[in-house]
């Protein structure tokens, strides 16, 4: 198991994958967030905040982005490595499917493909969490907004603080920058959906 996973760990690093899956798991998980957040507060606005429907939403635009998000991602990692290996392979005369370097650019397209797909799902359903509550009759629908909004608002101001954390700037206020617009969103949201 260890072996294993050193081999995928070189695999990332040779192929630059680590940057791209954390560049994809950033991007997708806020657009996940964000997702939710404007089906919640389109549905508070517009003063229809049923759970067994936000579920019903939020399940079917989660798992169309995962898939959306895998199989596109696959196909476009997975066009341009087999594009360096080709150039690779042309340079050096030689087949490279069975080295390193071919394994490594397939496990790269694999991995960042599930990246791309499970984040936008995870942060949809972690948004979701009060409601699945509510459904059950254990809190009231707008409680579950409420906490979902939370929720959600916090985990854009934690990618935020990540991005900041990578960037080596003010964690703080790169947070601060992602939260301003969750807010928004959040606003803008709840103005067109009383129209």
């Amino acid at each position: 198991m260890r072996e294993t996973f050193r081999k995928f760990k070189s695999y990332l690093r040779v192929t630059g994958a680590d940057s791209i899956s954390r560049r994809y798991f950033v991007m997708n998980s806020f657009d996940g967030a964000m997702t939710m957040l404007g089906v919640i507060v389109g549905a508070w606005a517009s003063g229809s905040v049923n759970p067994r429907v936000i579920i019903g939403i939020g399940l079917g635009a989660s798992l169309a982005m995962g898939f959306s998000g895998f199989s596109g991602a696959y196909m476009t990692e997975r066009a341009e490595r087999k594009r360096r290996l080709n150039r690779l392979k042309r340079a050096m005369l030689t087949d490279l499917g069975k080295t390193m370097h071919g394994k490594a650019a397939h496990f790269a397209s694999v991995w960042t493909a599930l990246v791309d797909g499970i984040s936008p799902f995870m942060a949809a359903v972690i948004s979701m969490l009060p409601f699945f509550l509510a459904a059950a009759n254990l809190i009231l629908a707008s409680t579950a907004a409420i906490v979902s909004v939370i929720l959600i608002m916090g985990m854009i101001f934690s990618l935020g603080v990540f991005l900041g954390r990578i960037s080596k700037e003010s964690m703080l206020l790169s947070g601060a920058r992602t939260l301003a617009a969750g807010i928004l969103t959040a606003v803008i949201t709840a103005l067109v959906a009383r129209i």
